[in-house]
């Protein structure tokens, strides 16, 4: 007999409606909740799934509002850049500079990041959000992607870890109580010393 089969023949005995005496009611009890995480684990993969799906469709639609009201504009640089962020063993520099735009035949002006090396009088492309003033550039439409996949896996990984939580705590508890049976057991076995 393979080592899989007897596996399978071991689970098939610790089914909850198996008609051994030895069996004891804990332990139906406790391959009820066995079957029940399982059954709820399953249970979770669609719900999640609809999770994302629907985190995915919100989000598309956010990212592509958003990204309709941008405009990328070419601005002059009016100052010298200044380090905003000191470089560290994780992050890079980060440097600032004030800039000028014409909008709508008003000029205006505004700071945005630029890199260390550029020169005052120079031209940069900025990208201006709908209250006309310097924002991120628009969003990649993969990012929508990102975010529906991650709160679907997020949903999933924490009911299971809650359910497993569960079944642990739950196992622990029957642990304890069927150690207390067996010590009150053994000790009414027992004579004193003596007689």
């Amino acid at each position: 007999m393979s080592h899989n089969s007897s596996l399978v023949w071991r689970l098939w005995w610790l089914r909850p409606w198996n008609s051994n005496p030895l069996m004891r009611v804990s332990d139906r009890w406790e391959a009820l909740l066995r079957l029940l995480v399982v059954a709820l684990m399953l249970l979770a993969v669609p719900v999640a799934a609809a999770v994302g799906t629907a985190t995915y469709s919100s989000s598309a639609e956010r990212i592509s509002v958003e990204n309709a009201a941008k405009t990328e504009v070419p601005a002059t640089v009016l100052t010298e850049p200044k380090q905003t962020v000191a470089a560290g063993p994780a992050q890079a520099a980060h440097f600032e500079a004030q800039i000028q735009w014409k909008r709508d035949g008003d000029l205006r002006k505004g700071t945005i990041e630029v890199r260390r090396d550029t020169k005052v009088g120079s031209t940069v492309q900025t990208w201006l959000g709908p209250d006309g003033l310097p924002g991120d550039p628009p969003q990649p439409p993969g990012s929508a992607v990102t975010n529906g996949i991650g709160t679907g896996v997020a949903l999933l990984v924490g009911v299971g870890c809650a359910l497993l939580a569960l079944l642990w705590c739950v196992t622990k508890v029957l642990e304890r109580l069927h150690a207390v049976r067996w010590e009150t057991e053994l000790r009414g076995l027992g004579r004193p010393i003596g007689t």
